[in-house]
């Protein structure tokens, strides 16, 4: 099972290694690990060998035995979302949805952001779980190690679930999140599935509550429904202030469900180098209620229509093209 895999892991940061490895394997592993656990298949992007060790207390009642210290809410680092909500909750459940189609990737580069701030403040060592459909793989492509640590996510202290469906997606989402040993746990099921209601909801944020871990619900595709989240993220890509040069990320973020306090609508900039967010430096800090995050302009400017050649004329239906012979 997931706490079985997690219990080895723990075992390997308390030696001291720099890199765990998800496969049960005690020799040389293979460059990526893929194995059954209690019938999901998980996978560790940057595995290493692990040695034998003598078994130690790694659970208590089924639960791991480590107890974060991070603050309650670690901040954004965004003035004006901090005093919006108090900063990230803990011990809760987040929905992250995109704006649109297009907003796919803002919207998982938002939710890893959020998973970077609680593992910054989980402090080195700490393990981050992210279990995901495999359809979302296909579609939104599988974890990149150097773009995850933009985001100070470290890859090697990732445990990857790749699940066949919602079902199997909410059911090792519920194991990790009870688990104690994740000082987050990222969750993307796929499309619409009935199976994703305000029910299955519910029990990831009560799961999350008994277990003092945070749940990120990213839903990459679908339309959003019922949720029991304490925050609803509706994000859209918004242009970087990078100039000539690739700048850092900056997303158009609504608030559009807060149990804790204020809703909203920002420009987030992800710092890199400082791992928080801040205000865009020139962007407005706070965008009009009326204006959609689809309404950011786009970063830069598109290519221009080609003017050194005209269109090509208009042709009948059903005409050929001729094309030279060989050698000609």
């Amino acid at each position: 099972m997931l706490r079985r895999e997690v219990a080895r892991l723990e075992r390997a940061r308390g030696r001291g290694e720099g890199r765990a490895s998800a496969s049960v394997a005690a020799d040389v592993v293979a460059p990526i690990v893929t194995e059954e656990v209690d019938g999901l298949p998980v996978r560790d992007i940057a595995p290493a060998p692990v040695r034998p060790s003598a078994p130690s207390i790694a659970f208590r009642d089924r639960r791991a035995g480590h107890v974060w210290t991070e603050p309650e809410a670690p901040p954004f680092g965004h003035p004006a979302v901090d005093a919006a909500t108090g900063g990230l909750r803990r011990g809760v459940l987040h929905d992250v949805t995109p704006a649109g189609a297009p907003d796919m990737a803002a919207a998982t580069g938002f939710a890893l952001a959020l998973a970077g701030r609680l593992l910054s403040a989980a402090g080195q060592g700490a393990l981050w779980l992210w279990v995901r459909a495999e359809m979302a793989g296909r579609e939104a492509g599988e974890p990149y190690g150097p773009g995850l640590a933009a985001f100070g996510l470290d890859p090697n202290r990732l445990v990857a679930v790749a699940a066949g469906d919602t079902a199997n997606v909410l059911r090792a989402a519920e194991e990790g999140l009870a688990a104690r040993a994740f000082a987050a746990v990222l969750i993307e099921p796929f499309g619409d599935d009935r199976r994703l209601d305000l029910t299955a909801c519910r029990r990831l944020s009560l799961i999350a509550d008994g277990g003092r871990t945070t749940g990120i619900l990213l839903r990459t595709s679908g339309a959003p429904g019922p949720t029991s989240a304490v925050t609803r993220w509706r994000v859209a890509a918004a242009p970087s202030d990078g100039g000539r040069y690739p700048g850092n990320p900056v997303f158009a973020a609504e608030l559009t469900r807060n149990r804790l306090g204020s809703t909203g609508t920002w420009m987030m900039e992800w710092r890199i180098d400082e791992q928080s967010f801040r205000a865009p430096a020139r962007a407005p800090d706070i965008l009009p209620e009326a204006e959609s995050p689809l309404a950011v302009p786009l970063s830069g400017r598109l290519a221009a229509a080609s003017g050194d050649r005209p269109p090509l004329p208009a042709r009948p239906a059903g005409a050929v093209l001729a094309f030279p012979a060989s050698g000609r």
